[in-house]
């Protein structure tokens, strides 16, 4: 972890200098995961410190950076098979791909087809314990299956972004190619070192740019995603019976815990 020096005063509150963040706030604002849209949702009003002359809302650094702790530190507790990364949204494609190389996490890339949540007829059903959304706007048939099922759901939200039936929402800038490459950068290094795969943050040798959509992304194949992470083997992290394990049936009350883990 990195101790939070200097931050810019125009876009993020006074920042507590005992406080340590999982990157230097300077990156946080340089690849603008604080950065929303122009439009405020009700619900993720507190969230935003500030409103800019262009109209753009600027949410809080701090909670961004304590929430994607929680998140994950949730996202670890479960096996990584009953995880389901939902993106429609190919600004996570790098990100998502090499967790499901690297830990055996279950990834939908693409349209979310319907029933695959809810229909044991659908060639594509599936039963997760844990569903995370990158984009809650775009991504809302995973969502409302998601509640069906009662799991909890965890989605990077926007300022604009609908966050009903969300259980666990990381206030983020979802809509930009670098803020999104570098939400799953940190996830990645973070799930290594948890796992033994790295000893510590300087052993990590993922560039943020790796994880940075390009069109010429969507002509690899996944021999290459396979030799960047061969070495790690796939699904090496599957654990008997998964964490999360602790959870009721029952989805109402799972996340009031965390909420106040993470309360303002």
């Amino acid at each position: 972890m990195e101790k939070t020096n200097e931050t810019k005063e125009t876009e993020v509150p006074q920042v507590n200098s005992g406080m340590k963040t999982l990157v230097n706030i300077d990156l946080y604002l340089k690849n603008g995961i604080h950065i929303g849209t122009k439009y405020k949702n009700g619900a993720m009003r507190r969230f935003i410190f500030k409103s800019r002359s262009d109209k753009l809302n600027v949410m809080d650094v701090q909670i961004i950076d304590k929430r994607i702790k929680v998140a994950i530190d949730f996202i670890s507790r479960y096996n990584p098979s009953d995880v389901m990364f939902v993106s429609r949204k190919k600004y996570a494609l790098f990100g998502l791909k090499l967790l499901e190389k690297n830990f055996g996490y279950n990834v939908k890339l693409d349209r979310f087809i319907p029933g695959t949540f809810t229909n044991p007829e659908s060639e594509h059903f599936t039963e997760p314990k844990m569903v995370f959304i990158v984009d809650p706007n775009i991504d809302r048939q995973a969502i409302v299956e998601a509640k069906k099922i009662r799991v909890p759901i965890a989605a990077l939200s926007t300022t604009s972004s609908n966050v009903r039936d969300i259980d666990l929402i990381i206030p983020f800038n979802n809509k930009g190619r670098k803020s999104v490459a570098l939400f799953f950068w940190l996830l990645n290094r973070e799930l290594m070192i948890s796992n033994g795969l790295i000893k510590s943050e300087a052993e990590y040798t993922y560039k943020i740019e790796d994880f940075v959509y390009t069109l010429a992304d969507d002509s690899k194949d996944d021999k290459e995603m396979s030799r960047t992470s061969s070495r790690f083997g796939a699904g090496r992290f599957a654990r008997p019976g998964g964490a999360g394990a602790g959870f009721g049936p029952r989805r109402q009350g799972r996340f009031e815990r965390l909420e106040r883990e993470v309360a303002d």
